[in-house]
């Protein structure tokens, strides 16, 4: 088998060597020698680590140095090592010439510290254009000669040769670095479409933020988690922890150091950077390292805090995008579960006021009496869905009824029951004495079953038809109003306090005569306290000039009257209170 042609050459050189020649011609061909080694590995299908660490040694071979490394730039800019034979151990990964990035072979000067870190003797930068790919570093020569022109033409080529090679190594390595991303990716978007139909199926805040904790540990590899959540008092407070050691997330958050949190946080942060006080102080007692803001939109309502990585690692840029957009999902879904729990609360009450309204139109009498010397007519206008006002007439004897009108206080379901415990309470002790005594009794009665903070202002009357007379009991309410047919005014004052107030109250009876032509009206305070839109009341004397103007009008025509002047009055300002009244007109 014949030797190749190339062989022979070295071999003579190899012999003129030993002898302590080196003709021209041989060292020539040696190097293209050595060029055309250098091109075997440069364009074979080895790895970028064993590309190069084959190159650095045909090169060291040719020139005969001992030691030398390739350092490739990195995406930062430095140029890091990542082939090399016999550099000292306790060098640097980085070769850090100052910011001056040689365009030519350079030999040991100036910046001799950087040489000597890794004991180098020349430096050879490999371009591609104007920019520099990589460096060649090389130690001393063996045989102590210097580097000459000779050898800076060889490194030059060396340094063509490499320089394709080194470009597509790059790119194929940005490329594969681009590929294991966006397979991150991937995968983190296909994780949060799993876990967005969780977090959308769920009405359980519980099961919400533990499914956030799980999945935000699992993905950033993290063992500690707590979700701050912020209430409607401005606190912060621990909704949801994990892995905490003895299971305690730390107290509330002060509404100003929350306030100052929340608004620091545009997206995940390093704890150390929130601002100082208890609360951070507490966060990295717990070895939480990464706060990511609850928010959608510009509102933050909390955040969650993850412990440090498992492995020591910094969190990269794809571990805070996924961590936003995970917080930014379970803010939505709380969301949802918040507006949810709201509608239920909504159709509670609506249904407690069906209930209340429907107890409430229970109490009014269904159709007025008919009496043949006397008027009576009644309306009652809630100003919502369920009012406050009562009234009532029922007959006590064959001649003798008993008119109530009555204001409670409160709204909705509460005040409701407390008109229907007035109206069973006032039927049952109607006429059992006169009505002094009965507002006593049931004024006690009120005073002992019921909160403080409710009671009813009542005008009780008994109505003696044929004498047309009127004994009442006015219990803290707005006065009747009593006008003969002259146009005088009279009010019906006579009585005490408000049922309910007071344990033990001594009540006056009052008396009124109804003549030909006389009215009594009797009113709530929705009448007299009617605003108009520029919040002027209706008061006491437009009352009485509109009853004055309805001279003898029956009580049904009188009551609409009456009814139209307040409702006009306050026009587009709308009902500031119920609107009740009746009207009693002496035929």
């Amino acid at each position: 088998m014949s030797l190749p042609v190339v062989f022979p050459y070295q071999q003579a050189l190899d012999e003129f060597r030993r002898e302590g020649r080196e003709p021209p011609l041989l060292k020539r061909m040696s190097e293209l020698i050595s060029l055309l080694d250098l091109t075997v590995p440069l364009d074979s299908g080895l790895s970028r680590h064993e590309i190069l660490d084959a190159a650095l040694l045909i090169v060291m071979g040719e020139l005969q140095v001992s030691r030398g490394g390739l350092f490739v730039r990195s995406g930062d800019g430095g140029f890091r090592l990542e082939a090399s034979r016999g550099l000292p151990k306790d060098r640097p990964a980085v070769l850090d010439l100052g910011g001056m990035v040689p365009v030519d072979p350079v030999l040991r000067g100036p910046d001799a510290l950087a040489f000597d870190a890794f004991g180098l003797e020349i430096v050879c930068p490999i371009s591609r254009g104007e920019r520099v790919l990589a460096l060649l570093g090389l130690g001393r020569r063996a045989s102590e000669r210097p580097f000459g022109t000779e050898e800076m033409a060889f490194l030059r080529s060396v340094a063509a040769c490499a320089a394709t090679p080194i470009e597509n190594g790059l790119m194929y390595d940005e490329l594969r670095r681009v590929n294991q991303s966006l397979a991150g990716k991937v995968f983190q978007l296909h994780g949060l479409f799993d876990i967005s139909r969780e977090l959308t199926a769920s009405l359980d805040e519980e099961a919400i933020m533990g499914l956030v904790a799980t999945t935000l540990m699992g993905q950033l590899m993290t063992s500690r988690c707590v979700l701050y959540l912020r209430g409607p008092d401005g606190l912060l407070r621990p909704a949801h922890q994990r892995g905490l050691r003895g299971g305690e997330a730390g107290p509330v958050v002060p509404v100003v150091e929350a306030t100052a949190v929340l608004e620091s946080l545009r997206g995940p942060m390093p704890v150390e950077r929130l601002p100082a006080g208890a609360f951070r102080e507490r966060l990295g007692a717990q070895r939480l390292a990464l706060a990511v803001p609850l928010a959608v939109g510009p509102n933050v309502d909390g955040l969650v805090a993850v412990g440090e990585r498992a492995s020591g690692a910094p969190f990269t840029d794809e571990d805070l995008d996924f961590a936003q957009t995970l917080a930014r999902q379970a803010t939505a879904a709380l969301e949802t579960v918040r507006l949810h729990r709201v509608r239920l609360e909504k159709e509670r009450q609506d249904r407690d006021l069906q209930i209340a309204r429907g107890i409430q139109e229970s109490l009014f009498p269904r159709e007025s009496p008919s009496w043949p010397n006397l008027q009576l007519a009644a309306e009652s206008h809630p100003c919502h869905q369920v009012g406050g006002d009562y009234y009532d007439f029922f007959p006590l004897t064959a001649d003798r009824w008993a008119i109530v009108i009555a204001d409670v206080s409160g709204k909705g379901t509460p005040a409701s029951i407390l008109m229907a415990s007035v109206h069973a309470s006032l039927r049952a002790l109607a006429g059992t004495a006169p009505p002094a005594s009965v507002m006593r009794r049931l004024n006690h009665f009120l005073f002992e079953s019921t909160q403080a903070n409710r009671y009813v202002t009542l005008f009780y009357a008994e109505l003696l038809l044929g004498a047309r007379r009127l004994l009442y009991v006015n219990a803290g309410h707005v006065p009747p109003y009593h006008r003969d047919k002259d146009g005088r005014m009279e009010r019906l004052t006579v009585g005490g306090p408000a049922l309910g107030l007071l344990e033990d109250v001594a009540y006056e009876e009052g008396e009124a005569l109804l003549r030909d032509g006389d009215l009594l009206a009797m009113v709530t305070d929705g009448a007299t306290e009617a605003f108009s839109p520029e919040d002027v009341e209706f008061g006491d004397d437009r009352l009485t000039d509109t009853l004055r103007a309805c001279g003898h009008e029956p009580a049904p025509a009188a009551l609409r009257r009456l009814v139209e002047a307040a409702q006009g009055w306050a026009g587009a300002a709308g009902c500031s209170d119920d609107l009740t009244a009746l009207v009693l007109r002496a035929l």
